[in-house]
């Protein structure tokens, strides 16, 4: 596995410490469908919550939640919908981001209902 890849699942495992912590239930991880992938499919309090998983090393050149596009938001609405087919949920949902800079510590932001 690339160092990338490794640095990204890092970023995945503590980002699901964080949600854990906060309460949040992990229903998915890595959920993939029509070409798109939501990183964490998780609930608390009666709400769905399609989570996407940025990591920068340093914020040098930017925060990650800088990289989040329309395409990408997309992506995520797509698999987001394939899943609720899937799994229907009769309550509300959300679309969450995190944003994690790894350097000199990791340091987290939740975007809560950050894109529709």
């Amino acid at each position: 596995m690339s160092e990338k890849l490794d640095k990204g699942k890092e970023g995945e495992d503590y980002a699901v410490k964080y949600l854990i912590d906060k309460g949040y239930i992990i229903l998915e991880r890595n959920f993939t469908s029509h070409n798109s992938e939501i990183d964490i499919i998780c609930s608390k309090d009666d709400m769905l919550v399609f989570v996407e998983v940025r990591l920068k090393v340093n914020a040098d050149y930017g925060f990650p939640e800088g990289t989040m596009g329309k395409g990408k938001q997309n992506a995520v609405k797509r698999g987001a919908e394939a899943y609720l087919h899937k799994f229907p949920w009769h309550g509300e949902a959300r679309f969450d981001f995190i944003s994690i800079i790894e350097k000199p510590q990791f340091e987290i932001l939740h975007f809560e209902d950050a894109f529709f």
